[in-house]
């Protein structure tokens, strides 16, 4: 018996989000079908963490265990692949220690969300993309990003599940990239909330839409995190936005 990681890019337009569930088509469903049919009995899963429906990977990691030993790592992604459906793609494998384990492993979680300006979104960007009207100040956008940075309290940009310990997490980096019309968050931390990359972009272009109106906000970011209360942050982005970019691990 074999442990298997793979490096597994999803569209999450047409999933209810990456956990398996009773009656929606997820993620989680079509992957382990995918490794029934290779296996021909059950294989159970464990991926890095679980995406809402609606959000993207480019980078999501999910491992098995394998008694197929003629099957090459090299080889492992087409047979999988040619089992599943085309908006999930397994893009590489590589044999692990048979206690590794995805989630708990995980050193750096990086995700992206993205943005397009305009009164008119192209149609193959409009799944893929929240579409804005003005086009933010990227240095204001990058001043408040930048207060993400370093260990916090995110009760005010999650939401809490009934699992959840602790809402502390630390963010390495968090900054704002603009190429012509179209603008790129990115945000890497050790862990993420329930919906909080999203809470963070949508409170940061809400607060970004009252500053080109002349109406800066009363309070920094900073002091948003420090009083802890979720209704005090802003709207919370829509989900096609953004995309599970990839999940570091030690070598």
């Amino acid at each position: 018996m074999r442990r298997v990681l793979i490096r597994v890019a999803y569209d999450g337009t047409g999933f209810a989000g990456y956990q398996r569930q009773v009656t929606e088509r997820t993620v989680q469903a079509v992957l382990e079908d995918a490794l029934h049919a290779l296996h021909e009995h059950p294989v159970a899963t464990i991926a890095a963490g679980r995406t809402d429906a609606g959000v993207h990977a480019t980078g999501q990691y999910v491992a098995f265990d394998t008694d197929r030993m003629t099957i090459g790592m090299r080889e492992m992604p087409a047979a999988i692949n040619s089992r599943l459906p085309v908006d999930v793609r397994v893009m590489s494998a590589r044999e692990v220690a048979s206690a590794f384990h995805p989630r708990f492993d995980a050193r750096l979680r990086h995700y992206r969300y993205r943005l397009v300006v305009g009164t008119h979104t192209l149609p193959h960007l409009r799944a893929y993309a929240w579409r804005v009207r003005e086009m933010p100040d990227v240095d204001r956008l990058n001043a408040d990003a930048a207060a993400f940075v370093g260990t916090h309290d995110f009760t005010t940009f999650a939401a809490r599940r009934k699992d959840q310990t602790s809402m502390v997490r630390t963010v390495r980096y968090s900054h704002w990239r603009r190429s012509g019309e179209h603008l790129e968050y990115a945000i890497g931390a050790d862990g993420f909330l329930w919906h909080m990359v999203r809470s963070i972009v949508g409170t940061l272009v809400e607060r970004e839409r009252l500053q080109l109106r002349g109406k800066p906000p009363e309070e920094t970011i900073g002091t948003l995190l420090a009083m802890g209360e979720r209704r005090r942050a802003g709207t919370t982005a829509p989900a096609w936005g953004l995309f599970l970019h990839d999940v570091e691990y030690e070598q």
